[in-house]
């Protein structure tokens, strides 16, 4: 192959590696979420039995600490008051843990996989019943304050009043005692965003929400009044969350007050059971989509207080729970009848399918690497070139792993945990694009001083990057389907969209220099 059809060929690679993924990573975050009608919802009538209802607390908080870890949780005061009247247990919040979806998990009892809510950008309502929706539905009075409007965008119908307050102000001195409030101060997720869940400004948020959710509980008389308090995401070392690492996607949720049994050891929870427990408190029916089936609603039984609780309503919830399964279990075996009625098994085998649809992009990458090797060994005979094939493939190997490695060592993880703010993850990754593909590119061209070599390498990293990312809509949707990927294949969009438009336009340079030395030359001669 001539200089010349490299150059062409790189040029090529290069339209399609700057086209493609940023084409899928700008839209992407309007692709992530289907508020409207979710993915395999199954909805269930449930009503309470008449005359069968609990004692309703006088006054309900929830309170949902925003981007609150459990490891930070563990360290406040307001977390051992509440687990000495009452019950904390360490919450996984799931994937992906971003505030929106978590914030639709707690209160549909769905998860983000089925929720439809994937994402922090999408305004519309959601699909799902709440418990807000049930409570409103029940004539009680549901108050909100919050520093943001979203609880309000997705559920509309579910509050008689909605206070945005600013972050300066003691949310918890703000709450009105009206029969249910929700409680949503943001200050620690700001903290963790800005300066990481290490550092002392996160530290001083939780101390302060400690103090102001301590004096909160201080005023509630919890042989009457009834309190929830969790999370919906904890903050990387650095700043930011997404993932599942340990400290992120696992939160501390408490219960403590009327109805709720004493237990002093930590437990076990899903965040999908936070709404339930909710509605089980309240006497109010359970979400009409919560998660039924390979789930973890028996803790509920834990959660209640058979002293408090009447045996005739605890009965009658243990029995429109076993409702609730028997009718996802229905739904489940009509769409997958291999499912057997499990949401494991139907999670497994969707998650196969994506899989599968992924075969022919593996196939078509080993293709991009044979077809380097194959030329490369062409012009080693036809030109008399050095081999470059094996140099080749350990060039775009090596340019794969550096990559990553350089990601996570500079960032903390390849995921969404890696984003502390937008503007700050795409300079970083802007910068860690051109100086890494600049490095690369002389590093190939001092071990090798071969043009067409170079723009060969460069031309199939840039087309492996290109199958890569239309691999992701193919594979998974072009609006992302069920069920939600793993963490980094959630990132992967976000970051191939301005790492590969980097090395692309690293890769277009290179060949305009190349591209143009003849002419430099011509305009030697003549002068």
């Amino acid at each position: 192959m001539t200089e010349r059809r490299c150059m062409w060929l790189l040029l090529v690679c290069c339209a399609l590696g700057l086209a493609v993924p940023w084409l899928l990573g700008l839209t992407y975050s309007a692709r992530l979420s289907s508020h409207a009608s979710g993915f395999y919802a199954v909805p269930v009538a449930d009503v309470v039995a008449a005359n069968a209802g609990p004692r309703r607390p006088r006054h309900s908080v929830l309170v949902v600490i925003d981007g609150l870890g459990h490891e930070a949780a563990r360290t406040m005061g307001a977390i051992a008051l509440l687990r000495e009247h009452g019950q904390c247990r360490k919450t996984a919040v799931g994937v992906p843990s971003m505030s929106r979806p978590v914030y639709a998990t707690i209160s549909t009892g769905l998860e983000q996989d089925r929720t439809g809510a994937r994402g922090n950008d999408d305004e519309s309502p959601l699909f799902a019943e709440s418990v807000w929706d049930l409570a409103r539905a029940a004539g009680l009075s549901v108050a909100v304050v919050s520093e943001l409007t979203w609880w309000q965008e997705l559920f509309p119908r579910g509050f008689t009043s909605y206070e945005v307050a600013d972050p300066e102000v003691d949310y918890f001195a703000r709450a009105p005692a009206t029969d249910l409030v929700l409680v949503h101060p943001l200050y620690v997720d700001e903290a963790g965003h800005e300066h990481g869940a290490a550092s002392r400004e996160y530290a001083d948020a939780v101390a302060r929400v400690d103090r102001e959710l301590t004096a909160l509980l201080h005023r509630l008389d919890l042989a009457q009044d009834l309190v929830i308090v969790t999370a919906d995401h904890g903050h990387s070392p650095r700043g930011g969350h997404g993932g599942a690492q340990e400290p992120i996607a696992n939160v501390m949720t408490c219960h403590a007050g009327l109805g709720v049994r004493h237990l002093p050891d930590h437990g076990h929870l899903r965040i999908t059971t936070v709404g339930p427990s909710l509605a089980l408190l309240l006497g109010l029916p359970f979400p009409a989509h919560m998660r039924a089936g390979d789930d973890e609603l028996d803790v509920l039984w834990d959660i209640a207080d058979p002293a408090v609780l009447p045996a005739d309503y605890l009965a009658d919830r243990r029995a429109a729970v076993e409702r609730f399964r028997r009718a996802n279990e229905a739904a489940l075996r009509e769409w997958l009848p291999a499912s057997d009625g499990s949401w494991d098994r139907f999670y497994a085998a969707h998650r196969r399918s994506q899989l599968l649809a992924a075969v022919p992009f593996a196939a078509l990458l080993g293709f991009v690497l044979v077809a380097q090797a194959l030329v490369h060994r062409r012009r080693a005979r036809r030109d008399h070139a050095r081999p470059g094939a094996l140099f080749g493939l350990g060039f775009v190997a090596l340019f794969a792993v550096v990559t990553y490695a350089l990601q996570v060592g500079l960032r903390g993880s390849f995921d969404l945990s890696s984003v502390a703010g937008r503007g700050e993850f795409i300079g970083f990754t802007v910068v860690l694009g051109l100086a890494w593909t600049t490095l690369a590119t002389l590093g190939h061209w001092l071990l090798r001083s071969d043009r067409c070599a170079l723009m060969l390498d460069l031309a199939a990293l840039s087309a492996l990057g290109t199958v890569l990312s239309l691999a992701h809509p193919v594979a998974l949707g072009w609006r992302l389907g069920f069920p939600v990927p793993p963490p980094a294949i959630y990132f992967f969009p976000y970051f191939a969209a301005l790492m590969l438009g980097m090395l692309n336009a690293v890769a277009v340079v290179v060949a305009a220099l190349i591209g143009l030395r003849p002419y430099r030359r011509r305009s030697d001669m003549l002068a």
